[in-house]
């Protein structure tokens, strides 16, 4: 996933000393890294607002840590180690925040331990997948469901897979439109194609490398740009390129931000993400909003937002999704139909910025309420 450059439109005028007494929203994120989840909250800068004023935390330090206004990183490298998270669940305690909002699992556990030391502490938890990331995960979820005040979710979809039907009509939806972004892509349609994101399992890229060898097959002058830090699939990946024959077809990156990205794509017509689960897809909506053609699975939120064969391409296997591709080569017209559309989705959608800062002004003016344990009914 890219960096995005923090908006600070929507960020009040410090109001001096005067903010002290509004209460603290803190962000509680495992690590600042290059997911979506550390993307969309870097859009929202930190600092006062008017009725609260907004802080991050961040469990883990994956690189060296630096001085920050209104932001905490424990100092601790890997994002497992406890002494990242007695550190965090200190500094916590010491700030006394009115609000926590958690981002994944890790943040649970120190939420839930704020939470049971100082019980006033209101809980947010914000779900950003629709599929849990292990066991661990998924009880942490449901326990931190059950303690919190509100929930959030990047879609409407992760809320219903992630809780189920009854749990998912307490949460709100916030939207995961991270920024504007212009459209850059080729006009005309080429066998060319683009990815970005973390180089992890979730993501199948070695799907959407048979898929390209396909195209290969056909199109001598395929091109495949692989952009993303590599979590554990990078050596396996650029062995199945070599095993495939596309060693001169393929380029690995590595991790990139927005400018060179929109380089990159600027020379690409489809965009692949061929990913077993998602939440939003950040990358499939920075890519549509640049006119690139999205070739994808249709999972977790894609799907109500990638039409098939309107503004995208549904990925079901490699001969099917080759089958679409090479209609659109062959159809100048068609693929400029689909492009233009795919730019479309996303021209008059809500930023993420605007509607976490507008769900976090409610939820600072709303009184302390008592939650149910018991769940829905």
């Amino acid at each position: 996933m890219t960096t995005s450059a923090a908006s600070e439109q929507t960020r009040a005028p410090s109001p001096g000393d005067r903010h002290g007494a509004l209460p603290q929203i803190v962000h509680v994120i495992p690590y600042d890294g290059i997911g979506g989840v550390e993307i969309a909250a870097s859009s929202v800068a930190a600092g006062p607002y008017p009725g609260f004023v907004f802080r991050k935390v961040y469990i883990a330090s994956r690189r060296a840590s630096m001085p920050r206004d209104h932001i905490y990183e424990s100092g601790v490298g890997g994002e497992n180690n406890p002494l990242a998270f007695l550190r965090t669940i200190a500094h916590l305690l010491r700030a006394r925040p009115e609000i926590l909002v958690l981002s994944l699992w890790r943040s649970c556990i120190v939420g839930m331990a704020v939470k049971l030391l100082r019980p006033r502490t209101r809980l947010v938890l914000f779900l950003h997948n629709t599929r849990h990331s292990n066991p661990v995960d998924a009880l942490l979820t449901r326990m931190t469901a059950r303690i919190a005040e509100a929930i959030w979710a990047d879609s409407a979809s992760t809320a219903a897979q992630r809780l189920g039907p009854a749990w998912a009509l307490r949460a709100r939806p916030i939207s995961f439109l991270t920024a504007r972004i212009p459209r850059v892509a080729a006009e005309r349609p080429a066998p060319h194609f683009i990815t970005w994101g973390r180089l992890h399992p979730r993501k199948r890229i070695e799907w959407a490398l048979d898929f390209f060898a396909l195209v290969h097959a056909r199109h001598a002058d395929a091109r495949f740009t692989i952009i993303g830090p590599d979590r554990g699939e990078g050596a396996m990946l650029e062995a199945k390129v070599a095993a495939l024959g596309l060693a001169d077809a393929v380029r690995f990156l590595g991790a990139a931000d927005m400018p060179d990205i929109a380089r990159h794509a600027a020379s690409a017509a489809f965009f692949v993400q061929t990913s077993k689960s998602e939440g939003m897809g950040m990358a499939v909506v920075e890519a549509m909003q640049m006119g690139l053609v999205p070739v994808v699975t249709p999972v977790g939120e894609i799907g109500s937002y990638v039409e098939n064969m309107r503004n995208g391409v549904w990925f079901a296997t490699s001969e099917d999704a080759l089958a679409k591709v090479e209609r659109l080569l062959a159809d100048p017209a068609a693929f400029a139909r689909m492009s233009d559309a795919a730019a479309l989705t996303w021209r008059d959608r809500t930023l993420y910025v605007d509607e976490f800062v507008a769900a976090c002004t409610q939820l600072a003016a709303r009184p302390v309420i008592a939650v149910s344990q018991e769940g829905p009914r």
